[in-house]
């Protein structure tokens, strides 16, 4: 049990890691927040897990799991709605 809490540590730390070495290297805004938003999603899901299989079945992976469904919850609001205000601003520059 242990070996799969620590790969799913180490899996989840390094696509953490090669998401944002991919927001640095993308170079418009629409791809850089694909990369964050794909990333952020998968390694918070890793390493949730990880934790989730640390704690066993408790209160508190009860908690890690409401913390989980609220991150996807709020990420991918976020995420749209950046994209949706960096669209709209193009259109307004486009008019011009």
């Amino acid at each position: 049990m242990i070996y799969i809490m620590n790969a799913l540590l180490i899996i989840g730390g390094v696509t953490a890691l090669i998401g944002t070495l991919g927001c640095f290297r993308f170079k418009d805004f629409l791809s850089r927040t694909h990369a964050a938003s794909i990333v952020e999603t998968f390694s918070t899901l890793l390493i949730i897990s990880a934790l989730i299989i640390h704690s066993g079945f408790s209160l508190f992976s009860l908690k890690l799991i409401l913390i989980l469904i609220f991150l996807y919850v709020t990420g991918s609001t976020a995420i749209h709605a950046l994209t949706q205000a960096f669209l709209k601003h193009q259109d307004n520059k486009e008019k011009k």
